[in-house]
């Protein structure tokens, strides 16, 4: 280094000094060292150019964020939170728009050659499906219900079936599979009847191979949702939310402690809540304050390995935690 270089390297570091560490407007510089204000500005870029100043942006919302995450997978054994930011007074679409993008991401991650997808039923599984893209090539991928549909009591869009027919047409040559059975059944001989079919009875014993699955939370508040009542009430199935029952996954019910209903689902066509603790990677998406008591309950129940929701919802989940130790 020459000894201009060096003056040259001196003048820039006293400069960039003034500016970024003592707060001195480039006006005050220009005044200071006799230099032109617009001389100031070149050297200043010039500093950046060459490393002398680097410029990092700390973004505390996404520490916040990252903060979130840790607690929650600190306090209820997750592999892994995604807490997906949103604007503030935002509506419940927008909030389901943004976990179901964040999924997105998530699901990229553990989809690998071979895997067989569950997916279960519901408006948020419906945003997570329609914004899903798959970002690497895969091949012998299989996708299959965890629960049969309420036929001619839910959205088709939002039923079981549908989804896995609109997963597939994103994965290229991926394997279809479909349960041609409503969730409830009026007779288990009628049931048994049903799954001995060759398409229930093939998808049903796809349940023990897959290892991703994506599902939904049901929640006892969310009675004005169209597809809660379309299904549980005139379905006849709101029993499942008797008692203490806040939340459901598959249809079956919990606690806030995590605690099932007791009661025997009769004549359930779908996987059970313990068949789905068997599943390597379980993902749970959901969105809106509705749905925090039925989270809780649901990582209380130990159902999940992974969880994308919001971070309002994740707030209020710290919030009640904490206030209970």
């Amino acid at each position: 280094m020459t000894y201009s270089d060096k003056k040259q390297i001196e003048r820039l570091l006293r400069i960039s000094n003034l500016y970024y560490n003592q707060g001195l407007s480039q006006k005050n510089i220009s005044d200071l060292l006799h230099i032109h204000r617009t001389e100031i500005s070149r050297l200043l870029k010039r500093a950046k150019d060459m490393g002398i100043v680097k410029v990092t942006i700390n973004n505390p919302l996404e520490r916040e964020t990252v903060e979130l995450e840790d607690f929650l997978c600190q306090n209820f054994h997750l592999k892994k939170a995604i807490v997906s930011s949103t604007e503030k007074n935002s509506s419940y679409n927008d909030d389901l728009e943004s976990v179901s993008i964040s999924a997105n991401n998530l699901i990229n991650e553990l989809i690998k050659n071979g895997s067989v997808i569950g997916l279960s039923w519901g408006e948020t599984l419906k945003n997570t499906v329609s914004n899903f893209s798959l970002e690497k090539q895969i091949s012998n991928v299989s996708v299959v219900p965890l629960i049969g549909s309420p036929m001619g009591q839910l959205d088709i869009s939002c039923q079981a079936n549908h989804l896995v027919h609109q997963m597939c047409e994103k994965i290229p040559h991926s394997n279809m599979f479909y349960l041609d059975s409503p969730v409830f059944i009026n007779s288990e001989s009628a049931m048994r009847e049903i799954l001995a079919t060759a398409t229930n009875r093939n998808s049903v014993q796809m349940w023990d191979k897959v290892d991703i699955a994506l599902v939904g939370i049901g929640s006892a508040k969310m009675t004005d949702n169209y597809n809660w009542r379309e299904f549980y009430k005139r379905n006849g199935s709101g029993k499942i939310y008797q008692k203490s029952m806040v939340g459901d996954v598959l249809s079956q019910s919990f606690s806030i402690n995590g605690d099932e209903c007791q009661e025997i689902y009769p004549n359930l066509v779908g996987a059970s809540l313990s068949k789905l603790r068997k599943i390597k990677n379980v993902v749970g998406i959901a969105a809106g304050e509705k749905k925090v008591e039925a989270l809780i309950g649901c990582l209380n129940a130990q159902l999940l390995d992974y969880l994308v929701t919001t971070d309002e919802v994740a707030k209020i989940i710290k919030k009640i935690v904490l206030s209970q130790t």
